[in-house]
C-alpha cells in the first residue's frame, strides 16, 4: 500500500519524536555509569553489576515509549468479527454510586489482511452510557489504522456521504481530499 506524502511524513515524525529522545537518554545513562557506574554500583560481583547497568540502559526505552511504538504499523483489510467488551472503568479518578454510569466498551476488531492473515486490534475505548461507535465497524467493513494513531477507519464505499480522518478520527464530507480539523489527506480507498 502506497500513502499519500503527507501521511508519510506523519509517520516518520511520530517514529522520531519517540526515537530521538531514547537515543538521547541513552547516550546521557552510558555517560553516567561510564563515568561513575563503578562508584553507583560498587560491588565485587561483576554479574550484577553488569546487570545493573542493562537494568539502567533500558529504563530511556520505558520513559520514551519505544518498544510499544515499534510494535504499532500501519494496517487495512477486512472486519470478520467485531467483540464489544464491557469492563469496569478502572482509570477515571472519581467514582459514581452507581456501578453503570462507570462502565466501560472496548471494541475489538478480527482483521483479515489481504495476505490472508488474521490480526486482533483494539479499535476503541470509552465510556458504555454514552455508547460511542458502537455500531461504527460491522462485519465485511474495510478499515484502515495508521501507524502513531488511536483511529482505526472505515474505508467509505460508493453510498457514504462522510470519510473519517485516518489520524485525527474527524468526520469529513466525502467530496474532502484534506481533513478540515487536522489538514492532512484523507483514505478514501486502498
Amino acid at each position: 500500500m502506497i500513502l499519500q506524502k503527507d501521511l508519510q511524513q506523519y509517520c516518520r515524525k511520530r517514529v522520531l519524536k519517540r526515537v530521538i529522545p531514547c537515543i538521547i537518554l541513552i547516550s546521557i545513562f552510558a555517560t553516567i555509569l561510564a563515568l561513575w557506574g563503578n562508584i553507583i554500583f560498587s560491588t565485587d560481583n561483576k554479574a550484577f553489576q553488569a546487570s545493573c547497568y542493562i537494568v539502567v540502559l533500558l529504563i530511556p526505552f520505558i520513559i520514551t515509549g519505544v518498544p510499544h511504538k515499534l510494535m504499532d504499523s500501519t494496517y487495512y483489510g477486512t472486519v470478520k468479527k467485531v467483540d464489544i467488551v464491557t469492563t469496569t472503568d478502572n482509570d477515571s479518578p472519581v467514582k459514581p454510586t452507581r456501578e453503570h454510569l462507570y462502565l466501560k466498551n472496548t471494541i475489538y476488531l478480527s482483521i483479515e489482511q489481504p495476505d490472508g492473515k488474521l490480526i486482533y486490534k483494539k479499535a476503541y475505548s470509552g465510556k458504555a452510557r454514552l455508547q460511542q461507535n458502537i455500531n461504527t465497524y460491522n462485519e465485511g467493513d474495510s478499515v484502515f489504522h495508521l501507524y502513531g494513531t488511536n483511529t482505526v477507519v472505515v474505508i467509505p464505499d460508493s453510498n457514504d456521504s462522510t470519510v473519517h480522518c485516518a489520524v485525527c478520527g474527524s468526520s469529513n464530507s466525502i467530496e474532502n481530499d484534506k481533513c478540515r480539523n487536522c489538514g492532512h489527506s484523507l483514505v478514501k480507498r486502498i
